[in-house]
């Protein structure tokens, strides 16, 4: 073992397609989120480990979910930049994410 984490996308989109038919068997298929702002770190800071904690700043679900539909639209002026449209679909998951430990 080299030491690398390493992922298969192929099983990750398995994972994350079941548990979107989950959170769709319980919640129906268009999800009404109930929150719009929320707190995130960037990609990259999320993984710096170092005396000062990174500093959070807001994101937006409304923006992550238009941008989410900007991508999907294929049009032609909207190339895929993986860190930011990552950036926008983990917004929309956490928003799922907090949706579901509410009691």
């Amino acid at each position: 073992m080299s030491g690398e984490t390493l992922v298969s996308l192929a099983d990750l989109r398995r994972a994350v397609s079941r548990v979107l038919d989950e959170v769709e068997r319980q919640q129906g298929p268009v999800v009404v989120l109930g929150a719009d702002y929320y707190w995130t770190i960037g990609p990259s800071d999320a993984f710096r480990f170092e005396a000062e904690a990174p500093q959070p700043t807001v994101g937006h679900l409304a923006d992550d979910i238009q941008s989410m539909h900007d991508m999907l639209a294929d049009r032609e002026d909207h190339s895929i930049a993986a860190w930011h449209d990552l950036a926008h679909l983990i917004g929309i998951l956490n928003g799922l994410a907090a949706l579901d430990l509410k009691p």
